[in-house]
């Protein structure tokens, strides 16, 4: 038997399945809000700052960060409003 050999240790259990996970610390009702402050020109420790104390959620600037980076996001896109003309502050 090689080492490489790994025949006789195949288990045939099925898959587990995975648990849900951590919760996401920005909820994704939350993402457009985040798009819309960014766009009016708040900075992520600012929108970090209204999550918190306007929303109760919890996240770090940095989430912040990398959602605006996930969804690509670009300043000075004025295109589209995504909260329907409401005022989130």
């Amino acid at each position: 038997m090689s080492i490489l050999d790994r025949s006789e240790f195949e288990v045939n259990s099925p898959p587990k399945e995975r648990k849900p996970g951590r919760p996401r610390a920005i909820a994704p009702e939350l993402e457009p809000i985040v798009v819309e402050l960014y766009r009016r020109g708040y900075g992520y420790r600012s929108i970090a700052r209204v999550l918190r104390e306007e929303y109760g959620a919890s996240p770090s600037f940095t989430t912040v960060k990398r959602l605006l980076l996930k969804l690509k996001v670009e300043l000075h896109d004025n295109n589209v409003s995504l909260l329907n003309g409401k005022n989130p502050v």
